[in-house]
């Protein structure tokens, strides 16, 4: 075990989520991250703001947390992606089928974050903030029945190698009311954004998926892939479904099966270019 550094952190930031309620059962949670400041950080916050989580062990590696899953039975589990002897996927993919939830816990290793959005999973950027931990455990609240399968952390983890490799992932997660889904990069035609909300249209499917996300977390995960591009602010398509473009009404694209887009001016010279060079 590491020895404790001193830090500093700024508790005054708001705490606007607050779980706590005489109905909400007490979670049992383990922290496994290799930095002692982490782990202050993290039992402070939830000291502080959400009593209704109670730490009950802490570890230091991929095989410390291995150990304590075991002997802990944790609701939850706070989880570095990297550490010394491997990373947090390793230590998922031991457990076998894991039955608690993960709060991935990283640094600004954007393969990581990448990586955990295709799994659609959740995660904490650090240092910690107070606010988007609280978001976190009201998302884990929400699917406390729901726990993430054993194929979402094997998506995720392929997603984290297949970016390390500058290869960009084949398929990803799309978690709805329903359940959860798995679903080829290739085969989605576009994502239209309807307020918190996103429709995922996909080919060979009448039925369009409602996801729990907004648009913009799509469009940031999808930012390095050249088929794919924002033409609206409501709309992210994938330039291989593109029939065409009409010049009418101000600019629309007609997809393949048969859907209208709305192409916005600011974003109709770079999508001509782009569709020019298909």
């Amino acid at each position: 075990m590491p020895a404790n550094h001193s830090f500093e952190q700024a508790w005054s930031v708001p705490v606007s989520v607050h779980l706590h309620s005489p109905e909400t059962s007490v979670m049992k949670a383990i922290i496994v991250d290799d930095e002692q400041q982490s782990h202050e950080v993290l039992k402070t916050l939830l000291e502080q703001s959400h009593p209704d989580i109670e730490i009950t062990a802490s570890g230091y590696s991929v095989e410390e947390g291995l150990r304590l899953a075991a002997a802990q039975q944790p609701d939850l589990v706070f989880l570095d992606v990297e550490m010394p002897d491997g990373t947090g996927f390793d230590l998922l993919e031991k457990t076998g089928e894991p039955d608690f939830h993960v709060i991935f816990i990283t640094a600004h290793n954007k393969y990581a974050q990448d990586a955990i959005r295709f799994g659609a999973l959740f995660f904490l950027l650090k240092p910690i903030d107070s606010e988007l931990l609280g978001q976190a455990l009201v998302k884990v609240r929400q699917k406390q029945a729901e726990k993430a399968t054993i194929e979402q952390w094997r998506l995720a983890y392929e997603a984290f190698q297949q970016f390390q490799q500058q290869q960009l992932p084949k398929r990803m997660t799309v978690s709805t009311m329903e359940g959860i889904h798995f679903v080829p990069v290739n085969d989605i035609i576009r994502f239209k954004a309807d307020g918190n909300t996103t429709d995922i249209h996909i080919n060979g499917r009448k039925k369009r998926l409602i996801a729990s996300v907004n648009l913009g977390e799509y469009v940031h995960q999808f930012e390095a892939y050249p088929n794919f591009m924002r033409v609206h602010r409501s709309h992210l398509v994938n330039l291989d479904f593109v029939a065409m473009y009409s010049r009418a009404d101000g600019g629309y694209l007609v997809m393949k099966d048969g859907a209208e887009v709305g192409v916005s001016r600011k974003f109709r010279e770079e999508l001509l270019q782009r569709l020019g060079a298909y």
